[in-house]
Formats: C-alpha cells, structure tokens, sequence
C-alpha cells in the first residue's frame, strides 16, 4: 500500500512538472448598455472567430552607408537579418485543439440558454452581399510566419485578402459591420473573438555603432496587444517609370500588422455603433510556460570603411565600399503536444474567464 502511495504522488509531481503552466491569467473588459443587451433576443451570430499562432519570424536591419570624405572617409552599407522558426508543430494537433475550442465557446453560449444563428441565416440578410467566405477544418498561414487556423463547423466572412494575405473586413477593418449585423438579425448579439499565440520579440541596441544589428526574442505567450512586422521584399518594378526610379521601397524597412487578443458581444444598431457592447482584453501579455526556452537570436554586420590617404588603392576603396551582409537563421525544436495544449489552455482559460464576466451581467 505504501509502495502504491509513493507510485501515485510520484505520478502526480512528473503530471505537474510537465504542464504547461499559464500562471494567473488576468483580464479586464469595458463594457456599456449591458442592461439594453440583457432585454435582446437570447440570440448570438459569431460573426468572427480569429485564432492564430506564430511559427516563424524574420527580422532586418539596415545601416546606410555614405560619404565621409577625408575625415569621416566612406562607409558602406549594412544588412543584418535574423530569422527564427519553430520545429516540430503538428498542423492535425493545432487544429484539433482549435475545434475544441471553439465548441468549448459554443456549448457554454448554449449552456446559458443562448441559440447561436448559423452562418447561412446571417448571408441570408444581404449584409454579406459580395463577400467571400471560408470555412473550417482549414489552417495555413495568413500574414508571413503567422498561422490561422478555422475550426470545423465555422465559415467565416471576409471581404478581400491582400497580396499579402491579410484579411479585411469591410472599411477601416469593417467599422459599422457589428451594428447593420445586429440590426438586420432582429437585434442579436453579434460576437467577435481574436486570439494570438506568438513566441518572438524584437529586441532593441541604440549602442550598434556604424553597423546593423537585429536581435529576436523568444518568449511563448498569448499577447495583448502586438504589432507582427515582416520584413518588406524588394521588388524591381516592370514599368517605365519603375525602370527609371527602381523600386520605392526602402531597405531594411518592415510591414507593420496590428494584432490583439479580444472578445467582443455587440448589440443593437445607433448610428455606425452599437446599442450595447462588451469588450474583454487581456491586461497584460500571458506567457505560456513550459513549452520552450527563452533565447536571443542575434545577426550583426559592422560596415565596411575607407579613409582615403596617399597609400590607398582603388581596390581598397572598392572593397570598403561593398555591400555588406549577415545572417543568422535558427530553428528551435519544440514538442508538438506540449505546444498545442499551451496554446490551448491560454486561449480556453482568456475565452472562459470573458465568458464568466459577461453572463454574469446578463443572468
């Protein structure tokens, strides 16, 4: 009996040991008209339902090069990259605990005697005229290194995708949407949910010098509010005017996305907003724990320099002058089931404690 105690406390400290540990996650919410939302039809339309997660990063830096002359003497130009990835992410898995979920939020929407209004109801009010839709199981990536992910049974909205693959919902990310939804759904709530898992953080070196210098950050987490910035492509332009001024992008210069994890219930229409509303957010960046090591990913590239004196050659000059490039690329491995359940826990613990939070205004 003793040896038996001993097995099952032994077993209890390695299940322990090995969770993914997402610490006190705190949250916080604005939220107006909650009693006109309370008196609407017990009927919700989930209009978005945007889950994410981050697998690869890259990152530029760039150091202009220039003329000096005699006392300055010439310098070249720069480039620092730095790319990280995750190894090891099991697409089926991520996608299995992204259907779970999303019928985690369903059953506890129905499990308060809420009824939740299919997507073929909500096209039916010509709201979505001229919109494109897609629909779950689906998973692939949407913004450079970000993967989104739609879980079985959900079809979603979406006005355009750029060439970039960002989705946009309408003007100025579909300002107005909730309020002319909810009105044409006879006052419905109408739903909203965003979350992003992402691991990367770009460091910051005032003290570079003359040279690039580009640092990334792991650190796993559920984030508040983010800005994911990809590195732009150079393009050489096929126009006549392209071929006379060449590309109008600018070295070493990024793609900036805005990101935050949110939920949204929205209700009634006045003007472009809403009657009613909750918003539920984060206060702070959750980190996920137990799944990777936090590292520094570093690429550095000191300019080339020539100060012209009576012993200098045109070679020399030529050499300093050239175009200069580092980079550094790593992919950290990472256990897929620990992954996945990091990511789900985080995102099933923000989805439930926003959960509380509304119906314990609506009940």
């Amino acid at each position: 009996m003793k040896n038996l105690a001993l097995l099952v406390f032994a077993f209890c400290i390695s299940f322990v040991s090995t969770a993914q540990n997402i610490g006190d996650l705190k949250i916080t919410s604005k939220k107006y008209g909650m009693s006109t939302m309370k008196k609407a039809p017990k009927k919700i339309y989930i209009n978005t339902f945007n889950v994410n997660f981050e697998m690869y990063k890259e990152a530029i830096d760039f150091k202009a090069g220039g003329n000096g002359g005699r006392i300055g003497g010439n310098t070249s130009n720069a480039t620092a990259k730095a790319a990280v990835g995750l190894d090891g992410i099991d697409a089926n898995l991520m996608l299995a605990k992204t259907n779970e979920l999303y019928k985690n939020f369903i059953d506890r929407i129905t499990k308060e005697g809420y009824e939740i209004i299919t997507f073929d109801t909500a096209e039916n009010t010509g709201v979505f005229e001229g919109w494109q839709k897609a629909s779950g199981p689906a998973i692939g990536e949407s913004i450079s290194g970000i993967i989104n992910v739609i879980p079985e049974g959900y079809t979603t909205f979406y006005k355009r995708k750029t060439d970039k693959g960002e989705v946009k919902k309408g003007f100025l990310g579909g300002i107005g949407l909730q309020s002319k939804l909810s009105k044409a759904l006879n006052d419905a709530i109408v739903a909203d949910v965003n979350l992003y898992v992402m691991f990367s953080e770009e460091g910051s070196d005032w003290m570079k010098g003359k040279a690039a210098k580009v640092k990334i950050k792991t650190n796993l987490r559920l984030i508040n509010n983010h800005a994911i910035s990809v590195p732009q492509k150079l393009k050489k332009k096929k126009t006549t005017m392209g071929k006379l001024f060449g590309s109008v992008k600018i070295a070493g210069a990024s793609d900036t996305y805005p990101a935050s994890s949110n939920i949204t219930f929205s209700q009634g229409k006045s003007g472009l907003g809403t009657k009613s509303s909750f918003i539920g957010t984060l206060k702070g960046d959750e980190e996920i724990e137990g799944v990777m090591k936090k590292e520094k990913i570093v690429a550095y590239q000191k300019q080339g320099s020539f100060v012209p004196t009576s012993f200098s050659t045109f070679s020399n000059y030529l050499d300093a002058k050239a175009d200069r490039f580092s980079t550094t690329t790593k992919w950290i491995p990472v256990d897929a089931t620990k992954f996945a359940n990091g990511f789900y826990n985080a995102c099933n613990t923000f989805l439930n404690k926003q959960l509380d939070a509304l119906f314990s205004k609506l009940n």
